[in-house]
């Protein structure tokens, strides 16, 4: 579980704890970020290898605790120092409900696509 939440955690450090200014658009005429589309597409695919190794080593429901307990400890890590009002509170909240549904999800996925393995790899019976 420790490895699951390294690098769970590892997913917010690695891509977007680094970058925390802002940047002028011109195509829209507004300032925008601190976070690229590049970053968010990067932690996606490599949530996919977070997650199917949480799948495999842990079972569901305590990856489904560690996943997003760990990212959004992470979050808060970096939010509490960048803000000094409190609404850091909100968004750890924020945070961990979008990683708890998105954890949810793929999780899901990753035991569909085991049972369908399973069902294929099936032998046939005879009658």
């Amino acid at each position: 579980m420790a490895l699951i939440a390294a690098l769970s955690a590892a997913l917010w450090y690695g891509w977007f704890a680094w970058d925390t200014e802002y940047y002028y658009d011109a195509t829209v005429g507004e300032m925008a970020g601190p976070y690229a589309i590049w970053q968010g597409i990067g932690a996606f695919l490599c949530s996919f290898v977070v997650v199917g190794l949480a799948y495999r080593l842990l079972h569901f429901v305590v990856a489904l605790l560690a996943l997003p307990a760990a990212f959004t400890v992470a979050w808060i890590s970096t939010a509490v120092t960048m803000e000094s009002n409190g609404l850091w509170a909100v968004g750890a909240v924020l945070v961990a409900v979008g990683t708890t549904l998105g954890s949810a999800l793929m999780l899901g996925i990753a035991a569909v696509v085991e049972n369908a393995g399973k069902r294929n790899r099936a032998p046939a019976t005879t009658a």
